[in-house]
């Protein structure tokens, strides 16, 4: 293992200072990546040519492009035993579980391989058994299976571990657990590259490669804010993650496909950072950010969707209107009735919400519509209409969060017998066929048990 020195020691091609607010940041600099070709300022990204010609985004995918090939993992000597220390997981419980929905905790047996425990693990991800899954990848990362050099398996295993515990609630354990990494900008997790041949072949390890996948070091920058109790970290963690985006979508010689990504996880980080102020209580300085936010327009009505709600999280409601305003495509979606819910226009929200379900044009939504229609209803004073529909979509098979904890509160409204009515929701809910969505392993507080 290489000296803690090493490990510690800064790489001198990331810059780690926190951003001053008197500068602009690159979540919101004037030269964009973000803009498109015919607009970009930059001399060196005007001279990005796609190898292969083609006009459309090709085959590469995010995790293709985090993943180590096997010559630079053995390149990279790392050794993470570090990670692999019992002391760094919690154990986790049940006892906030109900009862119908606790299920034993799967751990690997002594003599099955590795790869058979993985298998068991992506299994309990499909089904959703998300605390299940955080205690076996935790299992696994302080067995005797998993190498201390095997690099990919440790960082999947432990994202694994970090995003099942915020999913089932556990953001403190997650956020504890993250500490281990340390300061990911450390020269340790930087894979120093052969200069001289990277520069002939011209690929992309012609500048010092990051080990980490990158949904862990965006993952891990909140985690760690939240650890170490400094919620600047995270902001600050944000805006180094958006420098090294910007260089590499202004890397001569990127293709097209993998250009595209580094934009996408760009714009992504410009949208965390309005909610990492948000978490901080700082509504002035998120609206200011989203309003900075540079790039052409939202591509598609989702990105727009994403923006409104956001506007609508701080309460300027105004600006969540502009942006309906300017697409004919929102005003028939999700986003008129949830913005007069938010003005307390109950009602026409239910005519609203009424008038997306018949239309029968948001399958994929329909379970959420179909929930605020309820929430509406019950709002309005219509309590057994209320309670009828949200029966009727956990009888559908739905199940998730929100629901359930509506129902429950209905209950609590109509009856005297309300826990009783509870346990019966949870023991339905866990007869129900689950494909990962949702979070299997709820937790008392769902049900208001």
């Amino acid at each position: 293992m290489e000296s803690q020195g090493s490990k510690h020691r800064r790489n001198p091609s990331v810059k780690s200072s926190r951003p001053r607010s008197v500068t602009k940041g690159p979540l919101d600099a004037t030269d964009d990546p973000l803009a498109p070709p015919e607009i970009l300022t930059s001399p060196r990204q005007s001279q990005v040519q796609s190898p292969g010609g083609s006009d459309s985004p090709a085959t590469a995918s995010p995790a293709a492009l985090d993943r180590l090939a096997a010559g630079d993992v053995a390149a990279a000597r790392k050794d993470l035993s570090f990670l692999l220390r019992p002391e760094i997981y919690h154990p986790l419980s049940q006892l906030e579980i109900p009862p119908p929905l606790r299920s034993d905790f799967p751990s690997p047996r002594p003599d099955e391989p590795l790869s058979s425990s993985l298998s068991a693990l992506d299994k309990l991800l499909a089904e959703g058994h998300f605390l299940l899954a955080a205690h076996l990848s935790g299992s696994l990362l302080t067995s005797p299976e998993v190498s201390p050099t095997d690099i990919n398996t440790i960082f999947s295993l432990l994202y694994t571990r970090l995003a099942c515990l915020e999913l089932t609630g556990n953001t403190l354990l997650a956020a504890q657990e993250s500490k281990a990494l340390e300061d990911l900008n450390s020269g340790f997790y930087y894979l120093e590259s052969d200069f001289e041949t990277a520069a002939s072949e011209g690929d992309r390890r012609c500048h010092p490669r990051h080990i980490v996948p990158w949904p862990l070091r965006v993952l891990a920058v909140r985690l760690q804010s939240i650890g170490f109790g400094d919620t600047r970290r995270g902001i600050a963690g944000l805006y180094e993650l958006g420098l090294e985006a910007r260089r590499e979508i202004m890397r001569p010689g990127i293709d097209k496909a993998e250009k595209e990504i580094w934009k996408e996880r760009l714009a992504d980080l410009g949208i965390r950072s309005v909610n990492a102020l948000i978490e901080m209580g700082d509504l002035d300085a998120a609206r200011r950010q989203l309003d900075g936010l540079k790039g052409p327009k939202a591509k598609n009505d989702t990105d727009k969707l994403r923006k409104a709600l956001l506007y609508v999280r701080i309460g300027d409601v105004g600006a969540a209107k502009e942006i309906l305003i300017e697409s004919s495509q929102l005003g028939e979606g999700i986003l008129k009735p949830l913005l007069n819910m938010a003005e307390g226009r109950y009602g026409d929200a239910v005519d609203e919400w009424r008038g997306l379900l018949e239309k029968n044009i948001n399958k994929p939504n329909e379970a959420m519509i179909a929930q605020n229609l309820a929430v509406c209803l019950l709002y309005t004073g219509q309590l057994n209409e209320s309670r009828a529909l949200l029966e009727s979509l956990v009888s559908a098979n739905n199940c998730f969060q929100s629901l359930t904890f509506n129902l429950a509160t209905i209950y609590e409204l109509c009856s005297e017998k309300a826990r009783n009515l509870k346990m019966q929701l949870a023991e339905e809910v866990s007869r129900q066929s689950h494909f990962g969505e949702i979070n299997v392993d709820r937790t008392n507080a769902d049900f208001k048990l």
